[in-house]
């Protein structure tokens, strides 16, 4: 084999493999497509390998014709990504093994030896497999326009992982067979398709999971490096030092095992040590040990709020009968003639009642994070289409100033950013209520640090001093029991949670649009979820 050929196509074929085991072993939402594709790219790599080798170039001519499954793997991780019909998958398989077992069984009717020369079925089925692969790129580039955010990201992989998959798999090929190229052309070109599916595997990931594969990775490459300096010493030095200089298989045998037996803890000490080095939460045994009692502390706490939330909802079980028994006499006492108003009065008093029964029980019964990619801008305004659904007539306007730029996403559990957009903007629109000057204005932008900052200010009264310091507790209100749209001293609380959770955080400041008399709210989420907790 020509060393620029082992340089160039033994990296790919370790990469290829790297990506779909630890993807295997530490992926949640990868898709079994994608997997196979990166294990269909490096038994292609393999092929191109052996038909470059001296004494398996026979054996190649056999294997080549399989690298065709590398085109049903594209179909399979696009079915898997898209969500797309099952059936186009199955005709991929089921043509690309017709081709692998032609091949297998008789290879001179696609190619001359060592694939130089064409053989009588090679033009036709090349114009077939051609127009295929313009067919499935067609398919993906409509997709990639289609979608939108992640999806859109990972098909767009996708596709251009597909384009120059088929330049460096079956157009090598026909160049080789036409005597007009060499296999080193396609190791570049491989690269970066195999580059392009991994990246369309990583961003599959979300939370803590794509934290976790991405680590994966780069302690593989850390070992396989530190491993390959340890075999050079196994093999040059430790055979020379056993008796008899390594003639004796069984003393060989007993020198290698007890140098070998302290070089995986060393590995993993010198692996775990660059890796706290390298990331801000890495995944070594003792790391995990420390978050594994981070956690339990953690679940202490949960217990006890759980605890919590059992009283709150029998509470809440409690208070809503008698809530459900008093709005029906209510209806009854309507009935019979009662002054309208006392009929007002009673029911607005019960609707307070059930607001903060609901409000007690987000606050004291947190459900799990359900993490997506959430677009914020189109979320905001489902939230003031909420508010003004709430507030009613005398909700003031609210403008959404979007970011230049197009839409930004963000990947959160998309009920509690809009609970928190809606939150925000209801009590703004509650202190502006019927004012004929009043004006409220979000803002999504990216910050600093991977934040995405939901900005909501009025030009209203503001928050009261007194209760500024202690603004997002429980049952903190700047509302009175009496006002039209009494608080329930939660909904700021819940949002400051829902942030906290995510790892972002909630802060209030006096507004400048209302000439330092308003309030302004600002919501920081992490771009990327790699930090928000279960």
């Amino acid at each position: 084999m020509r060393p620029l050929v082992a340089l160039a196509y033994y990296p790919l074929w370790a990469v290829a493999v790297t990506v779909a085991v630890t993807a295997l072993r530490l992926g949640r939402n990868v898709g079994r497509g994608l997997v196979a594709l990166c294990f269909f790219l490096a038994f292609w790599v393999t092929g191109l390998i052996l038909l470059e080798t001296e004494g398996t170039v026979a054996l190649a001519e056999h294997v080549l014709p399989s690298g065709i499954i590398v085109a049903a793997g594209l179909a399979h991780a696009y079915a898997d990504v898209a969500g797309a019909s099952r059936r186009p998958v199955v005709a991929a398989y089921a043509v690309s093994a017709a081709v692998a077992l032609l091949g297998a069984v008789s290879p001179r009717l696609l190619y001359g030896p060592a694939a130089r020369s064409p053989g009588p079925l090679f033009l036709p089925l090349a114009v077939v497999m051609g127009l295929a692969a313009v067919a499935v790129g067609a398919r993906l580039g409509r997709a990639a326009l289609a979608a939108r955010g992640l999806q859109q990201r990972r098909i767009a992989a996708l596709f251009f992982g597909s384009v120059l998959a088929t330049l460096g798999g079956g157009f090598l090929v026909v160049l080789r067979v036409h005597g007009l190229g060499d296999v080193l052309l396609g190791a570049p070109v491989l690269l970066l398709a195999i580059l392009l599916v991994a990246y369309a595997v990583l961003i599959g990931e979300l939370g803590r999971s794509r934290r976790v594969f991405a680590q994966g990775l780069a302690y593989a490459g850390l070992t396989a490096f530190l491993s390959s300096l340890g075999l050079v010493v196994f093999f040059k030095i430790l055979p020379a030092l056993a008796p008899g200089g390594g003639a004796s298989l069984a003393w060989l045998v007993f020198v290698l095992f007890l140098a070998a037996l302290p070089s995986d803890p060393l590995r993993l000490l010198v692996v775990e040590h660059l890796g706290r080095r390298m990331f801000k939460r890495p995944i070594g045994v003792r790391d995990l040990a420390e978050e594994i009692e981070r956690v339990e502390v953690r679940a202490d706490q949960a217990e006890r709020l759980a605890e919590l939330g059992r009283l709150a909802s029998a509470v809440a079980h409690e208070i809503r009968n008698p809530l459900g028994v008093i709005a029906a006499q209510t209806k009854l006492l309507e009935r019979q003639g009662a002054r309208p108003e006392t009929v007002a009065s009673l029911r607005g008093q019960v609707d307070r009642a059930k607001r903060f029964l609901d409000d007690l029980l987000r606050y004291s019964r947190p459900r799990p994070l359900e993490v997506s990619e959430v677009d914020a801008l189109s979320t905001l305004r489902l939230a003031a289409s909420h508010v003004r659904q709430i507030v009613g007539e005398g909700a003031p306007p609210i403008e959404i100033a979007p970011e230049a730029g197009g839409p930004i996403f963000v990947e959160a559990d998309r009920g509690a950013f809009l609970d928190v957009a809606t939150a925000l903007l209801q009590n703004a629109a509650i202190a502006l209520e019927g004012s004929a000057e009043g004006r409220i204005r979000a803002v999504v932008t990216r910050g600093e640090g991977g934040f995405v900052v939901v900005r909501v200010e009025d030009n209203g009264p503001g928050v009261p001093a007194e209760i500024e310091a202690m603004l997002f507790q429980p049952f903190v209100t700047g509302r009175g029991r009496d006002a039209k749209h009494p608080g329930t001293g939660l909904g700021l609380a819940v949002a400051a949670r829902w942030l906290e959770r995510h790892g972002g955080t909630l802060r209030h400041e006096r507004a400048a649009l209302g000439g330092g008399r308003g309030a302004r709210f600002e919501a920081r989420w992490p771009e990327r979820a790699a930090e928000a907790a279960g």
